[in-house]
C-alpha cells in the first residue's frame, strides 16, 4: 500500500526559489514601479506644489515675486474694492450655472438614450453608433463645429430658422451676452452626452430582467419599474457619472475659449477662464495660481467619494 507524504510546513521555505531573500523582492518592487512615481513627480506633484508657492507671492510675468502670504486669497475672496474680488464671484455663479446646466442636460438625453438603446430596437448597433458619435470627435473640432452653426451669416441655424419662417433677422448666438452661455451649454451637452449613455447603459445591462418580470407580473406599470427598480439599480453609477461629469465639465474649457472667449462682457467666463486671463494675458502668476488652487479642497471631496464608491462597489 502506497503512503502519501505530506510535506512539513517549513519544507517549501527550504526550496531554491523560496530561499531567495525579501530584500531583492522589494528592491524590484521598487524599481518597476520607480517610473511610474517619477511621472507622478514631475507631471502631477511638481506643477501642483509651483503653483501652491506662486500663490504666496505677488509675482507677474518676467519680475521677482514677492512674498505675500494668503495676500493673493484674501484679495479675491473678501477684498470688495478689489477688480478680481467681483471677477471671481461673478465667474463662481457663471461656472455654477454652466454645470448645473451641463449635467442635468446630459442626464436626461443620457437617461433616454441609455433606455431606448436597451430596448429591443432595430438597428441597435447602428444607432449606438450614431448616438456615440459626438463623443468620439476631439472636443476642439467640435466646437469649431458649433461655432460654424451660430454664424450670423451663414450659420445652419440662423438660415434653417429662416427659411422656416421662424426669425426675421439672424440671431446672435455667441455675441449677445444673454444667448452666449446657453448656446455654449447646446454644445457642452452634445459632447458629452454619449458618456452618460454609456455609464447608464451599462448600469441597465447589469439589471436582471427578472426583477422587471416579477414587476410586470404584480402589475407594476412601466413608470413604477423605473421607479422603483431601474433608478435604485444605478443610483451608484449615477453619483459617480454625475460626480465624474462635473470635475470635468467644470476644468474643461475647450468649447467656451473656441466660441466666446469668455465673452462677451465676460457673460461666459467661467473661473477656469479667468484664472487663464490672469496668468496669460494680465501676467499676474500669483492671481492666476491662487483661483484654481481655491476649488482644489471641492475637487478633492468629489475624488475621494467617486474613490470611496468604486472600492465599496468593488468589494460587494
Amino acid at each position: 500500500m502506497s503512503t502519501v507524504q505530506i510535506a512539513a510546513p517549513g519544507a517549501v521555505g527550504r526550496s531554491g526559489a523560496a530561499r531567495r531573500p525579501l530584500g531583492r523582492d522589494w528592491q524590484l518592487g521598487y524599481l518597476l514601479i520607480a517610473p511610474v512615481f517619477l511621472v507622478i513627480l514631475g507631471l502631477v506633484a511638481y506643477p501642483l506644489g509651483y503653483s501652491i508657492w506662486l500663490s504666496f507671492q505677488d509675482v507677474k510675468v518676467g519680475a521677482p515675486g514677492t512674498w505675500v502670504g494668503f495676500g493673493n486669497y484674501y484679495k479675491i475672496l473678501f477684498d470688495g474694492e478689489s477688480r478680481i474680488h467681483d471677477s471671481f464671484y461673478s465667474s463662481l455663479r457663471i461656472t455654477l450655472v454652466y454645470v448645473v446646466g451641463a449635467c442635468v442636460g446630459k442626464f436626461i438625453i443620457g437617461m433616454v438614450s441609455a433606455l431606448i438603446l436597451n430596448a429591443h430596437i432595430r438597428a441597435q448597433h447602428f444607432w449606438r453608433t450614431l448616438l456615440f458619435l459626438p463623443w468620439a470627435i476631439l472636443p476642439i473640432v467640435g466646437a469649431y463645429s458649433w461655432k460654424w452653426i451660430y454664424n450670423d451669416v451663414n450659420g445652419v441655424a440662423n438660415a434653417a430658422l429662416t427659411q422656416i419662417g421662424l426669425i426675421d433677422a439672424p440671431i446672435l448666438f455667441l455675441a449677445k451676452p444673454e444667448n452666449a452661455l446657453w448656446s455654449v451649454l447646446v454644445g457642452v451637452i452634445w459632447q458629452g452626452a454619449p458618456f452618460w449613455t454609456m455609464t447608464f447603459l451599462a448600469g441597465l445591462q447589469s439589471i436582471p430582467s427578472e426583477l422587471y418580470e416579477a414587476a410586470e407580473i404584480d402589475g407594476a406599470t412601466t413608470a413604477k419599474s423605473f421607479v422603483y427598480i431601474t433608478l435604485p439599480s444605478i443610483v451608484n453609477v449615477i453619483v459617480v457619472t454625475v460626480m465624474l461629469s462635473a470635475i470635468f465639465t467644470t476644468n474643461t474649457v475647450d468649447f467656451i475659449y473656441t466660441l466666446t472667449n469668455g465673452g462677451p462682457g465676460g457673460a461666459t467666463e467661467t473661473f477656469p477662464l479667468l484664472a487663464i486671463s490672469q496668468g496669460l494675458r494680465a501676467y499676474d502668476l500669483g492671481i492666476g495660481s491662487t483661483i484654481p488652487l481655491l476649488f482644489f479642497p471641492f475637487f478633492a471631496i468629489m475624488i475621494y467619494f467617486i474613490t470611496k464608491r468604486l472600492l465599496s462597489n468593488e468589494e460587494g
